[in-house]
């Protein structure tokens, strides 16, 4: 009886031993990627403190401010009082470029762990053009870690009218691919006039999820069987 059982848990144990490296993957995270993180409660609170902005490294032009809360800091309100613009997700975002009516060059940067070498992954993020002109640009890459060269990345058309101020947020996305177990994400901004914005940053394995080996598939077979074959016996016995 004891043999029995032994046989079966060992059956068991190589049957998920061969399944499991085979789903297995790693799942990294974006720090603040909603840059909720720190809320801002008043006016003119959180514009020039990177220490609001956790997880992530200004460098570069000021601009007109770093983070932006549509309830409290959006800039000209043209509305009955009411702040301009929106996030792009939640109430907060993040800004780069010279500021109003100037020109300048700047980034947001962020180590990624917990990456698999060999292994694509999508960044996701959302950008709104100030507004002044019509469309803005971001630049995203991975500094360290990946062998994929950067891409840029074109605001949707700002309504040019009131309300303005990163209004009309898009969606877009950046693939990578991985050559070491961390990486760094930088998006930025070259001599750009005004502020573009950013939101929603995240990032997930690229494709579905891995489907087992037809190989792997058969043994696995194979293996449950003869599981079933020696639990039954062991009821019949």
């Amino acid at each position: 009886m004891k043999l029995r059982n032994f046989t079966i848990q060992l059956l068991a144990s190589t049957a998920l031993s061969l399944v499991c490296p085979v789903w297995a993957f790693a799942d990294p995270m974006i720090t603040n990627g909603s840059f909720e993180a720190v809320q801002i409660t008043s006016s003119g609170e959180g514009l020039y403190n990177p220490a609001d902005i956790p997880g992530w490294t200004h460098t570069g032009t000021d601009g007109d401010g770093f983070l932006w809360n549509t309830n409290y800091n959006i800039c000209c309100n043209g509305n009955g009082g009411v702040p301009n613009g929106h996030a792009g997700d939640g109430d907060q975002f993040v800004t780069m470029g010279g500021g109003f009516g100037a020109i300048g060059s700047s980034a947001w940067s962020q180590v990624i762990s917990g990456l698999t070498i060999g292994d694509s992954y999508n960044i996701d993020f959302m950008m709104a053009s100030e507004g002044q002109t019509p469309t803005q640009q971001i630049t995203a890459a991975m500094t360290t870690g990946s062998s994929t060269g950067s891409e840029v990345f074109t605001s949707p058309i700002s309504p040019g009218t009131f309300p303005f101020f990163w209004d009309n947020w898009g969606s877009e996305q950046y693939t990578f691919l991985a050559t070491g177990t961390s990486a760094t994400l930088q998006f930025s901004v070259t001599n750009l006039e005004f502020d573009v914005g950013l939101d929603a940053v995240s990032i997930a394995p690229a494709g579905t999820a891995p489907v087992p080996e037809p190989s792997s598939l058969l043994l696995l077979g194979t293996i449950l069987l003869g599981l079933g074959g020696a639990v039954r016996h062991k009821f019949l016995s």
